[in-house]
């Protein structure tokens, strides 16, 4: 099944079906299903596709003009400079509209500077040049370009309603186990066998030596940063709980200097976030860290500290005493992700009681209990503040959990409150009546049908 996250292919198509030159760019992370989305756009289309690599401009050059002379023919053998092989892409595309992928772009970019604004140019072409452009490149420089709206798009993972549609068979806990582990990133999906239970799956990718995804992140770490022990050290000392940057700092002993430049690099590569209260800007000294992408922050919580065990053949035996019994604990965390997703899809469709900012989590000290309150979904408003909780349970709610949530409406005494509750199961009947109407239930079977149009 191919599912069209965010409409990417429809704008794609859209664009191309207009007829006219254009130049589009596409950012993604790896195993964000890049490859998927091209191959079916580029169904019925001719196309050309060059993937570029670190290499000087002019190797770059001549294979991307060997790869132009065996597809479209012998015009491309004279071609020695950037001008004339785009005069002779511009003319390839004259009969019959042409697709030009390049790959890794960045490659090319960091080489010849001109390319790219030649490339962007070709929107001033004359509408009989049908040449349409994909620039393939990494999301790290997504809000380094500030793209244009209409002709960038930014590749994203599945959210939980559309791999719930992906895997309709799991029951709705192995849906969200597995979109914990893999945050719906269709290259750690498709490790996922169908003839397995999904914590099957996770025994025997994660926690046996030859494990395909017991390597993966290691090996992803080596890629981008090398042998440096520092950037590993960070997301142990992270790991599954957001962390003060000062524990950060405590744990690995860097300084607050050098474990902010880590984490800043770490988060342009998708690995890590910065959160923040939903009242307080992003500079805000309240400011918390965690691993952002959900296969390091499953490794680096179950995978990590038990090494030395997998190496020597005992992490089944791991798997059964240490992580099935926490695995309830870790899908809260997971379900707090979901509900706060759905609370920003709901956003988009317009069907929220005042117009959000921002869409979070809350937390801060409370002025007469002298402690940290903690409110897992949080969004704010001009003037308003909505507060929510969930509940991992088979268990129906009553109004009792709604008079929890309003004891930290005396946090916010000049704020109009509304309440939001978040539940697996189910709640009493009538729930809403009894709460008043600043009150909202969801459970999460009704989330996912009205995500999902059911």
């Amino acid at each position: 099944m191919f599912i069209d996250k965010e409409q990417l292919l429809t704008k794609l198509n859209q664009l191309y079906d207009a007829g006219m030159p254009c130049c589009v760019s596409l950012y993604s992370y790896p195993g964000e299903g890049k490859s998927r989305l091209l191959e079916e756009f580029l169904k019925g289309k001719k196309t050309l596709f060059y993937k570029a690599s670190c290499v000087p401009w002019q190797e770059n050059f001549r294979l991307l003009r060997d790869v132009c002379l065996r597809e479209l023919g012998e015009s491309f053998a004279t071609v020695t400079r950037t001008s004339g092989l785009m005069k002779a892409l511009k003319k390839a595309s004259l009969g019959e509209p042409l697709v030009l992928i390049l790959d890794d772009f960045q490659y090319l970019s960091a080489q010849n500077r001109r390319l790219s604004t030649q490339l962007l140019a070709l929107e001033k072409e004359d509408p009989a040049c049908r040449l349409f452009v994909i620039l393939c490149k990494p999301s790290s420089i997504w809000e380094k370009e500030a793209p244009r709206k209409d002709r960038a798009f930014r590749l994203r993972n599945f959210n939980f309603f559309e791999l719930c549609r992906l895997y309709p068979e799991l029951s709705p806990m192995d849906q969200m186990l597995l979109y914990s582990v893999t945050g719906g990133n269709p290259g750690l999906l498709e490790y996922f066998s169908s003839e397995f239970p999904v914590k099957e799956n996770l025994e025997q990718l994660f926690f046996r030596e030859k494990g395909s995804l017991y390597r993966l992140v290691p090996e992803k770490l080596q890629r981008h940063y090398g042998s440096s022990p520092l950037i590993g050290g960070i997301l142990a000392a992270i790991g599954s709980i957001p962390r003060h940057l000062q524990e950060i700092c405590d744990r690995t002993e860097l300084t607050p200097s050098a474990a902010s430049s880590l984490l800043t690099s770490l988060e342009k590569q998708g690995l890590t976030e910065k959160l923040v209260p939903v009242t307080e800007p992003v500079s805000s000294r309240r400011a918390l860290y965690r691993i952002l992408d959900s296969g390091f922050r499953f490794w680096y919580t179950f995978v990590y500290p038990f090494q030395g065990e997998i190496e020597t053949g005992k992490g089944r035996e791991i798997f059964q005493n240490h992580v099935f019994p926490a695995l309830s604990v870790y899908l809260k965390s997971a379900f707090e992700d979901i509900c706060r997703d759905f609370l920003r899809l709901e956003q988009m469709r317009g069907d929220v009681p005042f117009s959000i900012d921002q869409v979070g989590m809350w937390w801060g000290q409370h002025p007469t209990r002298k402690r940290t309150e903690y409110i897992p979904i949080a969004a704010a408003g001009e003037k308003q503040i909505l507060l929510g909780s969930c509940f991992l349970t088979e268990d129906w709610l009553d109004v009792d959990t709604l008079s929890v949530l309003q004891k930290h409406a005396g946090l916010f005494p000049d704020r109009e409150k509304w309440y939001y509750l978040f539940s697996t199961s189910d709640f009493v009947a009538g729930f809403e009546a009894i709460s008043g109407s600043h009150v909202r239930i969801f459970r999460l079977e009704d989330m996912c049908h009205t995500i999902n149009g059911l």
